[in-house]
């Protein structure tokens, strides 16, 4: 075959081309130190890299992003409840003290304020948030447990549904025949100082609405499914004592006491609705900074704005779990319910400590002034009626020191299980935190275990690359030496 000088030149630039082209890429490999610039340099490698890029994002995404936030939810969380868990330990010291009354009786305001401030600050754990969003409100992460200045409590209404059982009825003692230090007289034996013990129901709020003239203001209550049959009567806590005074309870009467918002009966009724399911229905129209919002713990309406709420989600559901993606595949419950953990109830129990003294401390100063009465020249005609007046007051102390005895022992039981309760969701949330502090090192494993691989599919070694340069160039040089050698002569030199 005739071999030509096109034929010669054509072969010879196209092997030029491929030795600079060969430069080229060890070039590009050794300046980006990658190993392709584009797909269809190596469709596998290409292939790899983009499943390997996407589960290090995803990895990424769960370890930067989702578990801090995780983290930081639980760890609000748990610190709140171990605040929580302190506060009754100090509330525990006020009841075991009081149970043995080792109050002095110049000691009793500022205990209660004391007892009051722990309340105060038991609710405050339960405002606690984490970047902005409240930790323990479930769905309803951009509210607070409790309302939270004076505004949003101007003018607000509820109407708020709560549901009981048998077991939910307590009883609670009032003082009939009370000493009334305005009445100087003679107290005979039959009118001296007693106590009634009566059952109630007691409800989430004190202070509840009631208005003589308009009748939606009395609560409705249904047992069973039923209206109740019985008579609902609106009194204050004086009507009732004044009640109870006169001749005791009526049967088939559910007395509200607004004020103290408390449902009582008589132990016949009682005992009628002792295996019954109790639904009440109340409004209550004037709420006190403080105050737990009704919308966290009951099914309600907002009278206000006819706004209803349910503690039940779209799937009712009514745990409202908030759970993030820690992992492919895995999510992790990183919040706690008020409801769980910090229950209605332990406002009012502290609420009837602090009664309890008050009625204690309010008993003892109204017998210093009738001491002091006696001594004064005023009433120097009316030592005796003074004296007898003084028995029955100290008589009816007695029974103000014994109550609050009872209802501190009482208080005992009620805080240490409602610490029991915190202190099994902090071993719950710990429990969590362990599980995200495993999933957090797997995560960092994976992240290096990825990392590895996509630097292996699309890295190149610099001190190979370096050598495969350096054999590129050396091809190249001469390629182009012996190109510039073949290229140059033909016969025409010859002739």
């Amino acid at each position: 075959m005739r071999i030509t000088n096109t034929m010669m030149t054509n072969t010879t630039m196209r092997n030029v081309n491929k030795s600079k082209n060969n430069l080229y890429t060890t070039e590009q490999q050794m300046s980006s130190q990658k190993k392709i610039s584009k797909p269809s340099d190596d469709p596998i490698i290409a292939i790899r890299a983009l499943s390997l890029r996407t589960s290090l994002t995803e990895v990424e995404q769960y370890l930067k992003k989702n578990v801090p936030d995780a983290d930081a939810w639980i760890t609000l969380t748990e610190t709140s409840l171990k605040n929580m868990d302190s506060l009754y330990t100090d509330i525990l010291k006020y009841c075991t003290q009081g149970s043995t009354d080792s109050y002095e009786t110049t000691n009793r305001s500022a205990i209660i304020q004391s007892i009051q401030q722990l309340k105060d600050a038991m609710y405050a754990e339960g405002n606690a948030d984490s970047s902005g969003r409240y930790i323990f409100t479930g769905y309803r992460t951009d509210r607070a447990l409790t309302f939270q200045n004076d505004g949003e409590i101007n003018g607000v209404s509820y109407r708020i549904n709560q549901s009981f059982t048998g077991s939910d009825f307590t009883t609670t003692k009032y003082i009939k025949n009370s000493v009334d230090i305005d009445n100087v007289a003679a107290i005979a034996a039959a009118d001296t100082p007693e106590t009634q013990e009566v059952y109630r129901i007691r409800l989430a709020y004190d202070d509840c609405a009631y208005d003589a003239a308009d009748a939606t203001s009395l609560p409705e209550i249904t047992v069973d499914g039923q209206a109740y049959t019985g008579t609902v009567k609106a009194v204050s806590t004086e009507e009732l004592q004044d009640i109870i005074s006169a001749g005791g309870l009526a049967d088939d009467t559910a007395y509200y006491v607004y004020d103290k918002g408390e449902i009582v009966f008589s132990e016949a009724s009682q005992q009628a609705l002792s295996s019954s399911s109790i639904d009440v229905s109340y409004r209550k129209d004037s709420f006190a900074k403080g105050d737990l919002r009704p919308e966290h713990y009951f099914d309600c309406e907002d009278l206000t704005n006819g706004q209803k709420y349910s503690l039940s989600s779209r799937d009712g559901d009514d745990s409202q779990d908030i759970e993030y993606t820690i992992n492919f595949s895995q999510t992790l419950k990183v919040n706690s319910r008020a409801t769980d953990v910090l229950s209605y109830n332990i406002g009012r129990d502290i609420d009837d400590l602090v009664n309890s003294l008050s009625t204690v401390a309010d008993i003892e100063e109204k017998i210093s002034k009738l001491k002091n009465m006696k001594e004064s020249d005023m009433y120097a005609g009316q030592t005796d009626e003074l004296d007898s007046m003084i028995e029955a007051a100290t008589k009816e102390l007695d029974y103000a020191k014994s109550n609050m005895e009872t209802l501190f022992a009482k208080g005992i039981t009620q805080m240490k299980g409602y610490q029991s309760t915190v202190n099994t969701e902090l071993a719950d949330v710990g429990s969590r935190e362990v599980r995200l502090t495993l999933t957090k090192t797997r995560l960092t494993q994976q992240q290096t275990t990825f990392k590895d691989l996509k630097s292996k599919n699309e890295d190149v070694e610099l001190e190979d690359i370096a050598i495969d340069f350096a054999a590129a160039e050396t091809v190249y040089d001469a390629a182009i030496a012996t190109a510039s050698k073949t290229v140059r002569q033909s016969l025409l030199d010859y002739l």
